[in-house]
C-alpha cells in the first residue's frame, strides 16, 4: 500500500466514525438532509488538516484548480438519473442510496463505495447550488475506476467558493482528493463536470 493510500485509509477510516457519530445527532433534531451536509463539512476538515503541504490542497483558500479537458474513454456498463427542474433536498440522499445499488450491482461496496458516494454527493450538491438544470447524474465503470459525470446547463467553469459558508465550499478539494482524475468539458448546451474514483479503494 502507497503512502497516499495508507493516508487515504486513515482518512475514510476517520470520516466514517465521524460520520455515523454526526448523522446519530442530526436525526435527532434535523432531517437527513442536515446529516449529509455536518459528514461533508467532518470530512471536508479532517481532508484539510491531514493534507497540508499536498499538490492538491490550495494555499490560502483558494479553490481547487478544474481543467477543461476531455475524459479517457469509458465502454463499461453506465447508469444514469436526470432531473428537468431543480432537484429538491431529499433528493440528493435518494440519489446515493441509487447510486449505492448501482456500485453493488457492479461489485463496488463497502469501504471501496465510499468516495464514489462523497464525489457523488460533492457535484451534484455543486451543480444544484450553481447551475441550471437541467441536471443529469452519469456514472460508467471502467477499468478499475467509476466514472462519475454531473451534466447541467450553465455554461460556466465549475465554481467551488470556500467562503461560501462555514464548514462549507471544500468540495472541488474534497473531489480531487478522491480522483484519479477530473476535469469538466464544455458542450453547446452546457457542461459535464467529471471525476475518475478508483473501484478498490483503500486496498
Amino acid at each position: 500500500m502507497t503512502a497516499r493510500r495508507r493516508l487515504a485509509f486513515v482518512v475514510v477510516t476517520t470520516v466514517l466514525a465521524g460520520v455515523l457519530l454526526l448523522a446519530l445527532v442530526a436525526a435527532a433534531f434535523a432531517a437527513v438532509p442536515v446529516a449529509i451536509a455536518l459528514a461533508t463539512a467532518v470530512f471536508a476538515l479532517v481532508v484539510g488538516l491531514r493534507s497540508r503541504g499536498r499538490r492538491w490542497w490550495p494555499r490560502h483558500g483558494r479553490p481547487a484548480r478544474w481543467s477543461a479537458a476531455e475524459p479517457p474513454l469509458v465502454d463499461g456498463p453506465s447508469w444514469t438519473t436526470a432531473w428537468d427542474a431543480q432537484p429538491m433536498p431529499s433528493d440528493l440522499p435518494a440519489t446515493r442510496t441509487q447510486v449505492t445499488a448501482v456500485l453493488t450491482e457492479w461489485d463496488v461496496h463497502g469501504e471501496a463505495a465510499e468516495p464514489t458516494l462523497l464525489v457523488v454527493t460533492e457535484l451534484l450538491t455543486n451543480a444544484v447550488e450553481h447551475a441550471r438544470p437541467p441536471l443529469r447524474v452519469t456514472l460508467r465503470l471502467g477499468h478499475e475506476f467509476v466514472r462519475v459525470e454531473v451534466c447541467d446547463a450553465t455554461l460556466e467553469p465549475p465554481r467551488f467558493h470556500p467562503q461560501e459558508a462555514e464548514g462549507r465550499g471544500h468540495g472541488g478539494q474534497i473531489v480531487a482528493a478522491l480522483a484519479l482524475r477530473h476535469g469538466w468539458t464544455p458542450h453547446p448546451d452546457g457542461k459535464t463536470v467529471w471525476a475518475d474514483v478508483s473501484d478498490s479503494w483503500p486496498e
